[in-house]
């Protein structure tokens, strides 16, 4: 497997990015609807903050990069060192099952990779559909807490995952 590929799965790839992948991203992130659901992408879209994050990442701790179904990149996933996962699709690719499927793909990496023990998510109140996301892969709802979000400004109720290894 190409050491950029980070998993594979039946319909997608998810890989680190490349300067290539920076116009795609970015029409991602210009969607409002798509950053108000993230911690740290600011609103509205700022094309230097998209550069810095569509670059190849990878350590001994840490993934994030592009997904991408066939030649189109369709979203955006990323695990932390604070063994945390996010992710982020096109508005266009919402309701078809694209999180879940690679979400998998991403626990089991995350797993076998960097020996975590756990994973944590958080997902604000306002996003249901990723908090199913979490619950088909295995995460268990903890308590609620709030947390900031750039892109609407200000703190919002979120609601917070964990998943140990199985």
């Amino acid at each position: 497997m190409d050491e950029t590929v980070f998993a594979r799965t039946p319909r997608l790839v998810w890989r680190a990015g490349t300067p290539n992948d920076l116009q795609a991203l970015h029409a991602i992130v210009s969607g409002f609807d798509v950053v108000r659901q993230t911690e740290t992408w600011p609103w509205p879209a700022n094309l230097s903050c998209t550069r810095s994050r569509c670059v190849v990442t990878a350590s001994d701790q840490a993934a994030s990069g592009v997904v991408c179904q066939g030649d189109e990149v369709v979203g955006y996933l990323g695990l932390s060192p604070e063994v945390k996962i996010g992710y982020m699709f096109g508005k266009s690719h919402w309701g078809r099952g694209l999180a879940t499927e690679i979400g998998v793909a991403a626990v089991a990496y995350a797993f076998d990779k960097f020996g975590w023990e756990s994973l944590e998510a958080c997902v604000f109140a306002d996003n249901p559909a990723s908090g199913r996301v979490l619950e088909k892969l295995g995460f268990q709802e903890g308590k609620a807490c709030q947390g900031p979000c750039r892109a609407r400004g200000g703190v919002h109720p979120i609601r917070t995952f964990r998943r140990p290894r199985a």
